[in-house]
């Protein structure tokens, strides 16, 4: 039996050229965020009279040496002098110290010890040692591993959680040569492990009504509820505050939000009344006082007991919702049917510039950030309204999901 042939085959044809830009058209419906690093040319120096230090890999200007998570500590150890030197250590640690009622704990969280140059080796001691060593990623916490926690200090409760590089020089006494004289120099840096969210959120720019219509999936809902006093005779109403719903942010974002008050028409009046003005940052709404804030809490924990402060991080900006071009009053309500009205407003959440430090948790100190909603009546005695404060938990990170460069 004869065998086919083989047909002939033709060269298939180049593949197209790709390009990232996008043609008339068409467009991007998922890209992933690629980070603009700036190049870490820079040095820090620790000059002492038998030692310099020279830290690697640093920002340009920087004045601190600043390392990432899983950062590698480069640099030089440049000697005055290796006369009569018996040793030269180098050590990397971490330690967070908890106070509380004059009861403190100092707990290691990282430690690590090099032997640069020793004289039982044999060999002369270089004027010049260079030294690479890499940061570790986690650390044991009671039956836990956890991330290591970043360079943080507070005063109410006391937390310092710190780091630092330490190096050793030993020399022989001078009359008790079998005892060492040893000379330290220690460098402390920051850890500062970089973190961002693992989506976008929609522009703050764009219409709350437009977008949860089209695209509710970028939208979380929180829900509670203002009750009222039980000689009013009034309903309760539900205060309902919209967030994006990927509830993890950067320190530097612009967080928008939309609240929405529904009730009947008799429960919303204390919302429309006029009253003075609070010198609290707020929103008037009538005889109540509006809040929306990030709210952090910083706890400790020592021998089971438990000590926590709250500060606010940064006040919301609401205006009321124009949901209608020919509605021209400042407070509006908006019908919703089955004998329901709403009043709407619009809002963003910033940080404050002072706050750098993201959300962690150990088994010792916590750092936890919540969207907080406040309702209160200016006059407690005279209005309906009981009030209510409601606590939502998000988390804060270093670098925005975006794009843009990274400083």
């Amino acid at each position: 039996m004869g065998c086919d042939s083989v047909p002939p085959y033709t060269p298939s044809p180049p593949s197209p050229s790709y390009s990232t830009d996008l043609l008339p058209g068409e467009q991007t419906i998922e890209h992933a965020r690629r980070a603009s690093l700036q190049p870490l040319t820079g040095v820090c120096r620790r000059i002492t009279d038998a030692i310099t230090v020279v830290l690697r890999d640093q920002r340009p200007g920087s004045i601190h040496p600043t390392y990432d998570r899983g950062g590698v500590v480069r640099g030089d150890l440049i000697l005055k002098s290796t006369d009569d030197l018996t040793s030269v250590t180098l050590k990397l640690e971490g330690s967070l110290f908890v106070e509380k009622s004059g009861v403190s704990i100092t707990t290691t969280i990282c430690s690590m010890t090099y032997a640069m140059w020793s004289a039982s080796q044999g060999r002369p001691c270089p004027q010049k040692i260079p030294f690479a060593a890499i940061l570790p990623l986690t650390f044991k916490d009671g039956g836990h591993l956890r991330h290591l926690p970043p360079t943080f200090e507070a005063s109410e409760p006391r937390v310092v959680c710190s780091y630092s590089l330490t190096v050793e020089l030993s020399r022989p006494r001078q009359f008790l040569h079998f005892l060492r004289a040893s000379e330290t120099v220690k460098v402390p840096f920051i850890y500062r492990p970089r973190s961002r969210p693992h989506t976008s959120m929609l522009p703050s720019d764009l219409p709350f009504m437009t977008t949860v219509k089209s695209s509710p999936e970028e939208w979380h809902q929180i829900m509670c509820t203002v009750n009222m006093s039980k000689a009013s005779g009034l309903d309760p109403v539900q205060c309902l505050l919209f967030i994006p719903s990927v509830q993890v942010y950067a320190l530097s974002d612009t967080i928008p939000f939309h609240l929405q008050i529904r009730g009947s028409p008799a429960s919303l009046v204390p919302f429309l009344e006029q009253s003075q003005a609070s010198g609290v940052p707020s929103h008037s709404g009538g005889g109540v006082i509006i809040r929306v804030y990030l709210l952090r809490q910083t706890g400790i924990r020592i021998h089971e007991k438990s000590l926590a402060s709250s500060r606010v991080l940064g006040e919301g900006k609401m205006e009321p919702s124009q949901l209608s071009p020919s509605k021209q009053h400042a407070f509006q309500r908006h019908p919703l049917g089955e004998g329901l009205d709403s009043l709407d407003w619009d809002g963003e959440l910033r940080c404050s510039d002072n706050a750098t430090v993201p959300t962690f948790v150990t088994s010792q100190v916590y750092i936890k950030d919540l969207i907080t909603m406040s309702i209160t009546p200016r006059q407690p005695l005279k209005s309906p309204l009981l009030g209510v404060k409601h606590c939502h938990p998000i988390r804060l990170v270093t670098d925005p999901w975006s794009n843009e460069v990274i400083s």
